[in-house]
């Protein structure tokens, strides 16, 4: 099977695989390459069991025999390919006993084996044993794969179709070429047994060779021991089927001057057998001259697969390796938003970013996202006047909006005790034992019953409009109210609050253009109040107002989060949304939609508007996109903004 594309990572990644920033850039798309590191970590570890570190390859890392290291250039037909090779590179740290393969207890294993008997094999012939333990081997260790995890074949077959399934390759064993009875030869074919092109006729012991590797049973193979003593045997046909040491070499040599007359079968090999092609080949080449040189380089490349030294391509320097550690850590995902175009209704798909969770390396890693000093803050670089900058920088936020939040918990009407009511002489139920004496007198109603009507579980998602209008005391306010509200609900039991800013930014974006940036500030399920304190004063506008398209791409992650609460998404914005990219799309009906498919989800819309004055067009507009859910009231004004929410508490209550 030859794969022209990525089938198996095609449902994951989409159908761009290209990582690069722009066409014939070598700049990375750091946000897509930390999502597929991640993504083959997790295969690395369910295929084998353990925690087996994926690493990228870089300036100055190797490869420990404990660590799968893979490149960076995983784009387009590549990817499925890189994936299998990690997968197979994985279980053969899972699975492999390397002990065995150290140098001198290898030499003392084969010549255990009785390969060595008068002492003079070379370190090339001890390597030629390895070579054959290391496809054994790998047979032996993929099907272990395949039978353990066989969702994960493509991946496999796409690392085989590269290695030993390429053109050149099924080329050469359909002209007949490598017969010479050669150690190399030998092992050429070897390599390809299993290629569906292989010729077992083609070398003399070649048909025996197959016979006692059995490849339709290598599972009987349980322990690299056992598939090294199989290495042995093998090697030990290879050598019978060699020429005397005294002969001449080069009169079985095919691939000797064209113009030398030879006889065409003496170096064929003539095995007899109905399994698989059995045909002879003819002493001259049949491959041109760009050709032998293609198949010398897949040679070349099969060896160092087996050696476990397959080449990767592309490495990761030490700043983006911080870079790309950040953004995995802080679970940030490349995503794609579906848009449908003004003209012709054509759907776009717009790349998106998802920052799932903030800290001390995402800040640093991400500069453009935060305020300007806050990565030299956090490493220790800074003086007087910009460390009191940067304390001061939304102090004035986090500190009213705690104490607002402290008012507003004691105006929610959600309560941390259940509600009970208690019924008593009652026909059925429990029995009241204080009205047993009743019984004597004909009453039966001695039995009482205990109702708990406990509030609901909530989740609060908060989202931000970070665009540069918001700049100043209006992202200031909305922070502030933010705020409040999360403080409020760590006053009570049964509230989740996330809090998220959106903007634009080249982050994960083609080189020149901007894409959608959400990033989650703030979760009480894995965040304290602490978290806020810490952190809130490094946040900051950035880019543009993506609205619409920054709750798609974070609807389904609300849904999960809320995990059956009923969920209310708070909007905080300044106005009218504004396109991503270059989409052709009117902003304002794609945002109203989305809501409205929110609202189709179960999810309950309040949308805040934040400024000092309110236009007829804003307000209109404003309207427009969320409806009931518009909000025209001082968003620090903690008795407006805890009638609005109670009213929805009430509305989901009486839903029950």
């Amino acid at each position: 099977m030859n794969f022209t594309s990525n089938y198996g990572s095609s449902f994951w990644l989409g159908n761009d695989f290209d990582l690069s920033r722009s066409e014939g850039s070598s700049k990375v798309d750091l946000t897509k390459l930390a999502s597929a590191r991640r993504a083959i970590s997790n295969f690395v570890n369910i295929v084998t069991g353990k925690q087996i570190p994926v690493t990228f390859q870089g300036y100055d890392s190797y490869t420990d025999g404990k660590t799968v290291v893979i490149g960076t250039k995983i784009e387009d037909k590549n990817f499925d390919p890189a994936v299998g090779l990690a997968l197979h590179e994985g279980s053969h740290i899972a699975y492999t006993d390397f002990d065995i393969i150290k140098h001198s207890k290898w030499e003392s294993f084969v010549r255990m084996q009785g390969l060595d008997p008068l002492m003079d094999m070379t370190d090339e012939d001890f390597n030629d044993v390895k070579s054959i333990l290391n496809w054994i081997e790998d047979r032996r260790i993929d099907l272990m794969i395949y039978k353990k995890a066989p969702g994960y074949r493509v991946y496999y077959e796409a690392m085989y179709d590269k290695y030993f399934n390429s053109k050149i390759i099924d080329k050469a064993l359909q002209e007949g070429e490598k017969t010479s009875e050669t150690m190399e030869d030998y092992l050429f074919h070897i390599i390809n047994f299993t290629n569906a092109n292989r010729q077992l006729g083609a070398l003399a012991n070649l048909r025996s060779i197959w016979n006692t590797i059995d490849l339709k049973n290598i599972g009987r193979l349980t322990t690299t021991i056992e598939a090294a003593r199989l290495a042995c045997d093998v090697y030990t046909l290879i050598k019978e089927g060699l020429p005397e040491p005294d002969s001449d070499p080069a009169s079985c040599n095919n691939d000797q001057d064209k113009n030398q007359e030879q006889d065409e079968t003496s170096c064929s090999g003539n095995g007899n057998g109905t399994d698989d092609n059995d045909t002879s080949s003819s002493g001259d080449s049949k491959l041109s001259q760009r050709q032998k040189h293609m198949l010398e380089k897949a040679m070349r490349e099969q060896k160092d697969f087996l050696n476990g030294d397959a080449k990767k391509k592309g490495r990761l320097s030490k700043s983006d390796s911080k870079v790309v550690k950040a953004l995995e850590e802080s679970g940030t995902e490349s995503r794609e938003v579906d848009i449908i175009e003004n003209y012709g209704g054509t759907m776009q798909s717009a790349r998106t970013t998802v920052i799932k969770k903030i800290n001390s390396q995402v800040i640093c890693s991400l500069p453009d996202l935060f305020h300007y000093g806050a990565s030299a803050y956090l490493n220790g670089i800074h003086n007087e006047y910009s460390e009191k900058r940067i304390d001061d920088f939304n102090q004035s936020a986090i500190v009213g909006g705690i104490i607002l939040g402290k008012q507003l918990g004691r105006k929610l009407q959600v309560r941390n005790t259940d509600r009970t009511l208690k019924s008593t002489r009652l026909k059925t139920g429990k029995i009241d034992k204080r009205l047993l004496s009743q019984l004597g007198f004909g009453n039966t109603n001695v039995f009482h019953r205990t109702v708990t009507d406990k509030y609901k579980d909530y989740m609060i998602h908060i989202s931000i409009d970070a665009s540069g209008s918001m700049s100043g005391r209006r992202f200031e306010n909305a922070l502030k109210s933010a705020i409040a509200v999360a403080q409020a609900a760590s006053m009570t039991s049964g509230i989740r609050v996330q809090i998220s800013l959106r903007g634009t930014s080249d982050l994960g974006a083609k080189r020149g253009s901007d894409n959608c940036v959400t990033m989650y500030v703030y979760d009480s399920a894995h965040n304290k109040m602490s978290h806020i304190k810490r952190y809130f004063k490094f946040l900051t506008v950035f880019g543009c107002t993506p609205e619409g398209v920054s709750f798609k791409s974070i609807e389904q992650d609300i849904i999960k989060d809320a995990k059956g609460a009923e969920c209310i998404f708070v909007n905080y914005s300044d106005g009218g949304p504004s396109r991503v990219a270059s989409f052709s799309y009117d902003p304002e009906l794609y945002t109203k939609k989305v809501i409205n498919g929110f609202r189709e989800q179960g999810i309950h819309i309040l949308s805040y508007f934040i400024c000092d004055y309110v236009s007829s067009w804003s307000k209109e507009t404003f309207t427009t996109m969320y409806g009931e859910g518009a909000q025209f009231i001082d968003p620090l004004n903690m008795t407006n903004v805890s009638k609005t929410l109670n009213r929805k508490f009430l509305e989901m209550e009486e839903l029950v």
